[in-house]
């Protein structure tokens, strides 16, 4: 028994002297974590993401830059034209205030048909990938949830651009919920904003875009 519990307390040891030299090297040497969950980002100064234990690499278009988790970094900005700034920027978001959220205000300035539209085809976008998970469980494991960011329907709302936002903004501050659905919905809008910030929750994304919009009125 004494042997069992040597040998386990040993592999604890080596995956921990591991993790640490993951860490070390990723951060001090600007690499990509081994351990890691990336996330690639189109149509940004930023690529993909990597993110590790305690590290995240950000993958821009002309750099590589490795911060710890606590850390706050934006990629420079390779586009120098007129229209360089966040799609967010170029709708007004009177609706969001320190004081909070004008909820009258942002449904008088909700395109019904576009909500609808989104609506049914995220639901139905989650629909169809619990179907799938039902009828080949496997496909957790190999592509994860996140393969639903490729379908076409998911697509098709990011498709719908500007006129998107407000209504996944309403969907997302109205849901009671925190699944797949409301995700889906954050992540859309983020891709729509054109935004650059680290999220990990549908929470923790409308605090920091509910920042990103104060910031841009103060600056006004």
């Amino acid at each position: 028994m004494k042997k069992y519990v040597k040998i386990i307390l040993i592999i604890i040891g080596i995956l921990l002297i591991f993790l640490v030299i993951d860490i070390m090297q990723a951060k001090f040497l600007n690499n990509s974590p081994i351990i890691k969950i990336t996330k690639n980002i189109d149509g940004s100064d930023l690529d993909k993401l990597d993110v590790g234990i305690l590290t995240k690499t950000y993958y821009c278009v002309d750099t590589k830059k490795t911060i710890f988790k606590w850390e706050e970094y934006t990629c420079p900005n390779t586009i120098n034209n007129i229209d360089d700034s966040p799609t967010a920027s170029k709708i007004t978001w009177d609706e969001i205030t320190k004081n909070g959220v004008n909820e009258e205000l942002l449904l008088q300035n909700i395109d019904i048909d576009v909500l609808n539209e989104i609506g049914s085809e995220l639901q139905t976008l989650v629909n169809e990938a619990y179907e799938e998970e039902r009828a080949n469980p496997e496909i957790i494991f190999t592509e994860g949830w996140a393969r639903i960011l490729e379908y076409d329907r998911f697509k098709k709302v990011v498709d719908i651009g500007v006129p998107a936002m407000k209504p996944l903004y309403l969907i997302i501050y109205k849901s009671q919920n925190r699944g797949v659905y409301e995700y889906l919905c954050a992540y859309a809008l983020y891709q729509i904003s054109g935004y650059e910030f680290f999220w990990s929750t549908t929470d923790e994304f409308m605090d920091k875009f509910n920042e990103q919009i104060l910031k841009e009125k103060e600056s006004e």
